[in-house]
């Protein structure tokens, strides 16, 4: 019994000097910090969708052994488990653990570690009334002696900081290397609260036939966090996006490649399925910073105009007679081609629209957003609607052949009060099975639902395009 008992208080005694041991060995784990001024490189990838990717390069003096690094001036919208950690391989760098701290430091955090514990105010004579904080929810609780305040004269001192609080997020690493000395660490994540869109200004010459073209690149930072001297990179293109973000990030370090002509603010290349713009020059983005840096510059594009008259379905149902007054849309076109000084992938984004007043000075036409556009594709402009060019629809009959078959009669008048000839693009959808039986100019299939109509407008004059249609339900 003696034996056995020996060897119970034995193994405890063990158990109780392991842990102590493991105690002290957790006490004697060197802490380590780095922060931005240990900041090597910078790269900043982009997408327009409220993400970003960043790699950086950090030099850090580490020792040999288990250690806890805080990895300090990381974004309030990093997405932790997007981390990937590299270091020379020499170092034998290896992560246990990681932890993402973002209780920030405010009054507020401050006062709500404090609750239970006893805090001081300061009077004007230097003295000290001492109370206890009892809650903060909504509005602080003390006690003073026996009475219950929810406001004590003075200013509130605390002796000290809570723990677990910190200034900025931080992430703490749980670490081992094996080899000590400064190393080159790399950490690459994505965040949010980073964003980028496209504007462009078009100034149209005075016959509007000849146009220049400014881009802009416009970036927002909220993501909490600055960033100094960065490689600035572009992603335009719409990735897909799982629910829950669990997605490694990718190296975005391709070469790239000049355009044509004077040298760009950006270079841009093909990244698989999408495009890359690169920012020739290191920027600094600064936090709560919005910031425009040029994509391109051209000038001496040609661009065309155009007139469109949408139609209205409900001419094509029913068997009322129906009239009404549209809208002329006054649309301009370009080819983002080469031999139109342009041919570079279009991101997504705004254009505004330009022309010339008989002074020379510049007057807005109107705006348009576009999609991204791909190199030897046309885009298409819709500034407003034309104010002397008027039409006029009229139903003029509607004949039932069956229960499945009608015959619509429909006139369209156009008035032209511009100085100068027009052609109007007339667009009806058509549902159904449908034939053009007749017309006054040549009927096109645009497609299997919608019928079009070039209708030539002298100056100063109208013209009336007549036509009957068959359409089978």
């Amino acid at each position: 019994m003696r034996s056995r008992t020996r060897i119970l208080w034995g193994t405890a005694l063990a158990l109780t000097c392991s842990l102590m041991a493991a105690q002290i060995l957790a006490a004697e784990v060197p802490v380590l910090h780095s922060d931005r001024s240990d900041l090597q490189e910078v790269y900043l990838t982009v997408y327009n969708q409220n993400l970003a990717l960043v790699r950086e390069v950090r030099e850090i003096n580490l020792p040999a052994g288990d250690f806890s690094l805080e990895y300090r001036e990381v974004p309030s919208s990093i997405q932790p488990a997007t981390l990937l950690v590299e270091a020379d391989p020499r170092t034998r760098l290896t992560l246990y653990d990681q932890n993402y701290e973002y209780d920030l430091m405010t009054p507020d955090k401050i006062l709500e570690k404090y609750v239970g514990r006893e805090v001081s105010w300061i009077q004007e004579d230097g003295s000290r009334i001492t109370g206890r904080l009892l809650g903060v929810n909504g509005r602080p609780v003390y006690q003073v002696g026996e009475e219950i305040l929810f406001g004590v004269p003075g200013r509130l001192a605390l002796p000290d900081l809570p723990p677990n609080l910190r200034a900025r997020p931080t992430l703490v690493w749980n670490a081992h290397a094996g080899q000590s000395g400064k190393t080159r660490v790399e950490a690459s994540y994505l965040t949010g609260g980073l964003n980028w869109h496209c504007d462009y200004v078009l100034q149209l010459d005075r016959a509007g036939t000849s146009a220049g073209m400014q881009a802009w690149v416009t970036l927002d930072n909220q993501c909490g966090t600055g960033f100094d001297g960065a490689t600035l990179q572009l992603v335009a293109g719409d990735i897909n996006r799982a629910t829950q973000d669990r997605a490694r990030p990718m190296d975005m370090g391709f070469a790239v490649k000049s355009l044509a002509g004077a040298p760009p603010s950006f270079q841009e290349e093909s990244l698989y399925d999408y495009h890359l713009y690169t920012l020739d020059r290191p920027t600094d983005l600064k936090d709560k910073q919005t910031k425009q840096v040029s994509l391109f510059d051209r000038s001496g594009i040609k661009v065309s105009r155009r007139y469109l008259l949408q139609g209205n379905p409900r001419f094509f149902r029913g068997y009322d007679q129906l009239q009404d007054y549209g809208k002329i849309k006054v649309i301009y076109s370009f080819e983002n081609a080469e031999d139109n000084r342009l041919g570079m992938p279009m991101p997504a984004g705004v254009v505004r629209i330009y022309g010339l007043s008989s002074s020379g000075g510049r007057q807005l036409l109107g705006e348009d957003r576009i999609d991204h556009t791909p190199q030897d594709e046309t885009v298409d402009l819709t500034v407003g609607t034309a104010f002397d060019i008027v039409a006029e629809r009229v139903r003029e009959s509607v004949e039932k052949v069956s229960d499945r078959i009608t015959r619509n009669t429909n006139r369209v008048t156009l008035r032209n009060h511009k100085d100068e000839d027009i052609v109007v693009d007339v667009r009806e959808p058509v549902g159904g099975q449908w034939e053009v039986l007749e017309s006054t100019f040549p009927a096109k299939r645009i497609s299997a639902s919608e019928l079009g109509f070039s209708v030539p407008v002298k100056a100063g004059k109208e013209a009336v395009l007549k036509y009957r249609v068959e359409v089978r339900y």
